[in-house]
């Protein structure tokens, strides 16, 4: 890992802090209000948390097992990244099927537009990344962007799979 790629990284965190801080002043600055999970949905939420905690630690002991018998796996910190990414699916497709991912005043059509386009972002470079890379570990295995893309992408599908029962379910 290059000094240039953690630079960018924090950069990118940073740059997505600061765009959720502005559109919270926005919002706020609007007369809107945060909105607010209802009891239920902090009930499922936590389950969530659960689970997505129990499959990142099996993940991660399931790498430890694999990196101790040496076999090939992701560079570490992508590993790593694999396994939050997997952790955040799992909270997210948990939350999302038990109707605990939005809050009661969200707008879930705004927010899946959010989501579509950031992961069109990065699944755009992820693959810029395999066509141009210089060598297959560097196009495959240490590709934050697909991976980060896939994540996101598996989330949207779940949202709309979701979305499509309940519009189903309401027609009947």
């Amino acid at each position: 890992m290059n000094v240039e790629w953690a630079i960018g990284v924090v950069v990118g965190l940073l740059i997505v802090a600061v765009a959720c801080l502005v559109v919270r002043k926005i919002v706020l600055a609007r007369g809107g209000k945060p909105g607010e999970y209802d009891e239920r949905q902090q009930i499922v939420r936590g389950r969530a948390f659960t689970v997505a905690y129990a499959t990142i630690l099996i993940y991660l002991a399931a790498w430890m097992v694999l990196n101790a018998m040496q076999v090939p796996f992701f560079s570490n910190s992508h590993s790593v990244l694999l396994g939050l990414l997997l952790s955040v699916a799992v909270f997210a497709g948990y939350s999302i099927f038990h109707d605990a991912y939005f809050r009661t005043s969200d707008r879930p059509a705004a927010w899946l537009a959010v989501l579509a386009v950031v992961s069109a972002l990065n699944l755009a470079i992820g693959i810029g990344r395999l066509v141009r890379g210089a060598t297959l570990e560097a196009r495959l295995y240490e590709n934050a962007n697909l991976m980060t893309g896939i994540m996101l992408a598996a989330i949207l599908v779940c949202a709309l799979i979701k979305l499509a029962r309940d519009r189903r379910g309401g027609e009947e």
